[in-house]
């Protein structure tokens, strides 16, 4: 009987035709994992409002609330916002990335993994760089519409509650969806 070594392969003492076997059912392999990871599973989905778009939607409308920051030059600078869940940890970082992209135009927005992140340690401890944050309650599963609890921070000592109703829209929206009520408990 050959030593180990040219059984598996290393004296090449294996046929040519078994590697190519090998090669080629890995490639099958690995082209079949590319089609199942492409399946369409995360994209959104019209007429629904998942993560990513109530997110957006939640961003848009504080932009919209947040009084203009001015530089020193007296430019209006885009508004910072920064987005913490309630329940802790992170945000997933696919809904971070297309939540940034979304909003590049609108705001600067800055996840954090703790509330305590956003905040200034100056007296008064205000939001960085005179932003806000959004603390998010829990994020329900997909629907049409969605209902999602927030905290307003302006300040450490400064906060608003909020529900906020987000609602799916057919591309009036570079997220497909937008607030339609806000209402304070």
């Amino acid at each position: 009987m050959a030593p180990l070594a040219y059984r598996c392969g290393v004296g090449r003492n294996r046929p040519w035709g078994t590697r190519w076997q090998l090669w080629s059912g890995a490639a099958a392999v690995a082209a079949l994992s590319v089609v199942a990871g492409c399946s369409g599973d995360d994209d959104p989905v019209a007429g629904v409002v998942g993560h990513a778009a109530a997110f957006t939607a939640l961003v848009e409308w504080q932009a919209d609330e947040q009084e203009p920051v001015l530089d020193d030059s007296g430019e209006a600078q885009l508004p910072v916002i920064y987005v913490a869940a309630a329940e802790g940890g992170t945000i997933d970082v696919g809904v971070q990335a297309e939540v940034a992209s979304a909003t590049v135009d609108v705001a600067t927005v800055r996840f954090a993994d703790e509330a305590a992140e956003a905040f200034d340690d100056v007296e008064g401890q205000p939001v960085i760089d005179g932003g806000s944050m959004l603390l998010v309650g829990p994020m329900p599963e997909p629907a049409p519409s969605v209902v999602v609890e927030l905290l307003r921070y302006l300040s450490a000592d400064e906060s608003e509650p909020f529900i906020v109703e987000i609602a799916a829209d057919t591309g009036s929206t570079a997220s497909g969806a937008s607030v339609t009520s806000v209402t304070q408990p």
